[in-house]
């Protein structure tokens, strides 16, 4: 075998391990260290092995696992894990100042529609067994000299409004600071929802995860860049969620949704009610966890350019059954009580429904 089908078989090899691994663990810098080490052994005995002038077959084969674990780690994470760390190592040679601070807002309406527009950090949702809305808000901010830290932190400021219209009670949580000095903090919001509340949301941030938990009712607007979005158990009309580097994930319940990111995977599971859904990944899997039954039906429209569309799902009638492109739908689909119609669209990554 020539050295090229050795290093093509390394690059498989690499991004075969590297799937199965990667995709079900998010990348902590702690993870990060060991796979850096990990790469740094193998480039080391490539080197080693290199030595002379002719190159050994097994180097080619390590060079193609190297290839092959970095393109599973960009298709399962996205490109979001390389901006936390950046963002961590861009600590160095900054002083840094910090402040808590909670606001608490009452809720006179059953509706509610909550705003939250932020920059560079994180949103959490929570519900919780109460009558009025809180948030918990921590920001960092950074100087050349810890005194120029502090300064930045006593001139951050916050803007929240209040109003009601036609019974709706809106809430709005942003942050007026001008462009040029954004680079200067970092926030962290949790906000607290009442339970026995409609909300719709309407969430905004860069370079941050965004959390939803137990959500009950209304609907939901997410976009990031640069972080994931997580569901836990959202039970709601409509759910419209975006994202440029970074996975989406979790369980929803829901008559429509968007789910949408560049650079990372989709690993959602859908409850046994009607809906439709719609998947799109540039550079990420798309993996469902669907309900079973004989109630249940299904329409699907997948497509991927690089990877394998793998359907398991019963009594599927084909119109379109091909390796990167499946169309189909459950026989009797439209006698079914529950009928699920999913449209799945990815680039380099493979679909499947389970």
């Amino acid at each position: 075998m020539s050295n090229s089908g050795f290093g093509f078989g390394g690059f498989l090899v690499g991004l075969g391990i590297g799937w199965y691994l990667f995709k079900f663990i998010d990348f902590s810098l702690d993870l990060v260290s060991y796979f850096l080490i990990f790469l740094g052994i193998v480039i080391i005995l490539g080197g080693l092995l290199r030595r002379g002038s002719r190159e050994h077959p097994i180097s080619s084969m390590l060079g193609g696992v190297i290839g092959g674990l970095i393109l599973a780690t960009f298709l399962t994470q996205g490109f979001g894990f390389i901006f936390s760390i950046t963002d961590n190592f861009s600590d160095f040679g900054d002083y840094r100042a910090s402040d808590t601070f909670t606001l608490n807002t009452p809720v006179t309406e059953d509706s509610i529609e909550l705003n939250i527009t932020s920059i560079n950090g994180g949103i959490e949702v929570t519900s919780w067994n109460s009558d009025f809305i809180k948030f918990e808000i921590e920001v960092k901010a950074k100087g050349s000299t810890q005194s120029e830290a502090e300064d930045n932190i006593d001139r951050f400021e916050h803007e929240i409004t209040r109003n009601i219209i036609d019974g709706v009670q809106e809430i709005s949580l942003s942050f007026p600071i001008t462009n040029r000095d954004w680079n200067l903090y970092s926030l962290s919001i949790d906000a607290y929802i009442p339970s026995g509340s409609t909300v719709s949301y309407i969430l905004e941030t860069t370079n941050g995860l965004v959390t939803l938990n137990e959500i009950i009712g209304g609907t939901i607007i997410v976009k990031t860049t640069n972080g994931a979005i997580k569901l836990n158990t959202i039970k709601v009309e409509l759910i419209d969620a975006q994202t440029t580097n970074g996975i989406i994930e979790g369980s929803i319940d829901t008559r429509q949704s968007d789910l949408s990111t560049t650079n990372g995977a989709i690993e959602i599971t859908l409850s046994k009610s009607s809906g439709s859904h719609s998947f799109s990944a540039t550079n990420g899997i798309i993996d469902l966890n669907l309900p079973s039954g004989s109630e249940v039906g299904y329409k699907f429209d997948l497509d991927t350019s690089i990877g394998l569309i793998d359907v398991n799902l019963s009594n599927i009638d084909y119109i379109v059954n091909e390796v990167r492109s499946k169309q189909g739908e459950t026989s009797g689909y439209s006698t079914k009580i529950v009928q699920v119609e999913i449209i799945a669209k990815t680039s380099i990554g493979g679909i499947e429904l389970n």
